[in-house]
């Protein structure tokens, strides 16, 4: 994840061959009332996609769920992009805080680690690397 010039959140999607973007969500633990969601699905269930930006779903993409409005606040929210490699699921999370986004400076994006998450630069995270690619 990374902010824009103007405040934005945006999801990278990192450099994969043939990797197609299939659903996105995020969610959070609304207290007593459940889980919030904004969730997008892909019509077009093929072709590369680059980036996601929060609350505004891609040209051919339509959402599915839109409870959650916004990201902020104290508590954490999870985000979840699912996909395939030839038909093998290749599925990316990332658990964060307003707080670790509100901190990102530019060229500097949040990505998933054991620990949660941690700071990468924007430039190595968006290297082509055939690693990632595999279930």
């Amino acid at each position: 994840m990374e902010r824009t010039g103007d405040g934005r959140v945006r999801v990278l999607i990192a450099p994969c061959p043939e990797y197609d973007v299939l659903q996105f969500s995020i969610f959070s633990k609304g207290g007593s009332v459940g889980y919030r969601v904004w969730a997008i699905s892909n019509n077009a269930m093929r072709g590369p996609l680059g980036e996601i930006e929060l609350f505004s779903p891609p040209t051919g993409w339509r959402v599915t769920e839109e409870t959650l409005k916004d990201v902020k606040g104290a508590h954490s929210y999870t985000m979840n992009v699912d996909g395939a490699v030839r038909g093998y699921g290749v599925d990316g999370r990332l658990v964060f805080t307003p707080r670790q986004i509100e901190a990102l400076s530019p060229g500097k994006v949040l990505v998933a680690n054991r620990d949660g998450a941690k700071l990468a630069s924007r430039l190595d995270f968006m290297k082509k690397d055939p690693d990632r690619c595999r279930q």
